[in-house]
């Protein structure tokens, strides 16, 4: 007779790490695309300030809400860079990017209002660093494993962002 030794597979227990692995190259294309999502942004801005609310709402007979033209371009603009981001996040297999995009766009929402006195160019590079900082940032935090600690980081994170940003 042989003997013959039975494994149960439940038994053994693999250690998990509360982390998810990130190699420094998906940290380089994540901020990567933050810049691309930053220029997006600031383009998109710049564009449909000029060309769309502008002269929709800069008309003689509504100079009133001539002054609102920037902030609706900001809003389409940030959610057209949104949508960007998080396809382009998506595509690259990113751990959580819903949770990346949304934080990155809470926390720098009116960042392009802000940079609006300095020169097109400055704007431009401090909207495309900063967006790409932030997608690099929120997708370092959402590797936490345990969803609810990961967005309770995130929202912290996210109101420090908006607390330095606004002070």
């Amino acid at each position: 007779m042989s003997s013959e030794r039975i494994y149960d597979e439940s038994a053994v227990t693999v250690p998990v790490s509360p982390i998810v692995g990130m190699v420094p190259g998906d940290l380089i294309r994540t901020a990567l695309t933050g810049v691309g999502v930053g220029l997006l942004t600031a383009a998109a801005m710049f564009l449909l300030n000029k060309f769309i609310f502008s002269a929709v709402l800069c008309r003689p007979q509504s100079v009133s809400d001539c002054s609102q033209a920037p902030f609706y371009a900001m809003i389409v603009a940030i959610v057209i860079g949104a949508i960007a981001g998080l396809v382009a996040l998506a595509q690259m297999r990113l751990y959580r990017p819903l949770l990346v995009v949304l934080a990155a766009t809470i926390a720098l929402w009116g960042v392009n209002t802000l940079v609006a006195p300095f020169a097109w160019y400055w704007a431009l590079l401090i909207v495309a660093v900063l967006f790409g900082l932030a997608y690099s940032l929120f997708a370092w935090i959402a590797r936490i494993r345990n969803f609810v600690m990961a967005l309770v980081v995130t929202v912290v994170v996210v109101v420090l962002v908006r607390f330095l940003l606004v002070a």
